[in-house]
């Protein structure tokens, strides 16, 4: 089989005489020239209408729609493939296995075990590189330590299976030639689809590399401190499975049943958890950092100091969660549904919860600087000493939301519905609230001072000894409003409607001085 791989090529490693040693790095392909040719002065960037390959030399014809000057991409063929192994099992312990069900450090490579009956077999240091265990039953079966990169374990029942420190990350052909360790199936498509070459050779390339647990049983089972970096776990049932300090970057996780799992302290950054199951699970600490969560469900997970900045969380269902001190900087959880959840003491900076349900939510000394929460619904959340400065919250729905000493400096509340809410001694200074409702809402000691409340609604308002010193209340209905003891000095009151408001005790208040509509 001949698979091709496309990369950067470092150009002063390549010489006319062809290629003897090749090694594929992360980002890079070094090549060590040998004597024979290699036809190279019609390559260009776009692809290839031909490769041929010939006893001595290998030519490369590019597609004719390509510009011959655009020369940044080089091809790899592989002769014999990744799966091609330099030695195959051990004869005398792949029958051992099959005789006693016990081979500990055996060397099974690229051993065919497909459908194997190996229910609590111990394999503990076994070396299982590509081996074929698919549809094999593994219930219960001591695997710690093992070594099973690149193993195809698809639809095989590992329930109960001890794989503590178990090795499942992507085959290395060898120490010399590393192969990259950041690659999912989306990514190589996604990369090589506008080419419009060899996808079936790049699907066939990450095939023979990738550990294959797609819709595999791994209910209950022991992965504690396991590498499952880039594996296919799709649809895989990890149900109660250990997972704490779990290796599992960039792992593709869509779909998987995590219910009850414990990833605590686990490392899922750029993991793709794509309508994943994760009720009841256990990820506290975890690190989780670019893993989109996509549609996910949440419902009452443990993420007390996780940490989730960057990651993709829209439209995932997160209810009466538990995040008290983790980190979502940046993180979106746009659409999501987080009623009931709590972010005390969280860092929710720059975050993106556009339309996203937060009824009930705790925010309670929480990080919302310059938080994007516009349409967002709060009706009773929770968020006092919270840090809004700057944030966006035009549209949100805030009734009764509780935002005692929450600072809100220059955030945007245009169109907010805040009636009811108690904003008692919050800082509100240079805020936006042109439109919104603070109907029966008590900002009682609340600082309002250059805020623009331009046709607001503050009827039955509390504002006793409240700063709204250079406030803007032009047009605003301030029927029944208290302004008692409140400070005015400067307050902008034309077209306002002030019946029955009071204003005993008010600061730099004039009333004859109000123009009139």
């Amino acid at each position: 089989m001949k698979i091709p791989f496309i990369l950067p090529l470092k150009s002063e490693n390549v010489a006319p005489g062809g290629f003897s040693h090749i090694g594929v790095g992360r980002n890079t392909v070094k090549v060590k020239p040998a004597p024979t040719l290699v036809n190279t002065e019609n390559l260009g960037w776009g692809g290839f209408s031909s490769i041929s390959v010939g006893k001595d030399t290998i030519s490369v014809k590019p597609a004719p729609t390509v510009p011959k000057t655009l020369v940044l991409g080089i091809f790899l063929v592989m002769t014999q493939g990744f799966t091609n192994t330099i030695h195959a099992a051990n004869p005398q312990h792949l029958e051992q296995l099959k005789t006693t069900n016990t081979c500990p450090q055996c060397d099974l490579t690229d051993a065919d075990l497909t459908n194997a009956n190996l229910q609590q077999a111990e394999l503990s240091g076994a070396n299982l590189k590509g081996a074929i265990l698919t549809g094999a039953n593994l219930k219960g079966a001591n695997l710690s330590n093992a070594e099973l990169n690149g193993a195809k374990l698809a639809g095989a029942n590992l329930a109960r299976a001890n794989l503590r420190e178990a090795k499942l990350g992507l085959r290395e052909p060898d120490a010399d030639n590393p192969l990259p360790s950041q690659v999912e199936p989306d990514n190589l498509y996604n990369t090589l689809s506008w080419l419009g070459y060899f996808p079936a050779f790049i699907a066939n390339w990450y095939a023979a590399t990738v550990t294959d647990l797609r819709d595999t049983n791994l209910q209950g089972a022991d992965l504690y401190r396991a590498n499952l970096d880039g594996v296919l776990l799709t649809r895989a049932n990890l149900q109660e499975a250990q997972l704490d300090y779990a290796s599992l970057v960039r792992t593709y996780l869509r779909k998987a049943t995590l219910t009850n799992a414990n990833l605590v302290s686990a490392d899922l950054r750029n993991a793709n958890l794509t309508d994943a199951q994760l009720e009841v699970a256990d990820i506290r600490s975890a690190d989780l950092r670019g893993a989109n969560l996509n549609s996910a469900n949440l419902d009452t997970v443990n993420a007390d100091s996780a940490n989730l900045s960057g990651a993709n969380l829209s439209q995932a269902y997160i209810t009466n969660a538990d995040f008290n001190g983790a980190i979502l900087g940046r993180t979106t959880l746009r659409e999501a549904v987080l009623n009931g959840s709590n972010f005390q003491i969280a860092d929710l900076s720059q975050a993106n919860l556009q339309r996203a349900q937060l009824k009930g939510v705790g925010f309670n000394r929480a990080n919302l600087t310059k938080a994007n929460l516009e349409g967002a619904d709060l009706t009773n959340a929770k968020l006092a000493i919270a840090d809004l400065t700057n944030a966006q919250l035009t549209g949100a729905i805030l009734h009764s939301a509780y935002l005692h000493s929450a600072t809100l400096t220059n955030a945007n509340l245009s169109g907010v519905d805040l009636q009811g809410a108690q904003l008692r001694e919050a800082n509100l200074s240079n805020v936006t609230l042109v439109g919104a409702t603070l109907a029966d809402a008590n900002l009682i000691r609340s600082t309002l001072t250059g805020a623009n409340l331009t046709y607001t609604n503050l009827t039955r308002c509390d504002l006793r000894g409240a700063n709204l010193t250079g406030a803007d209340l032009s047009y605003a209905n301030l029927t029944q409003a208290d302004f008692a003891q409140a400070a005015l000095m400067g307050v902008t009151l034309q077209g306002a409607n002030l019946s029955d408001a009071n204003f005993k005790g008010a600061i730099g208040f004039n009333r004859y001085a109000v123009p009139r509509q």
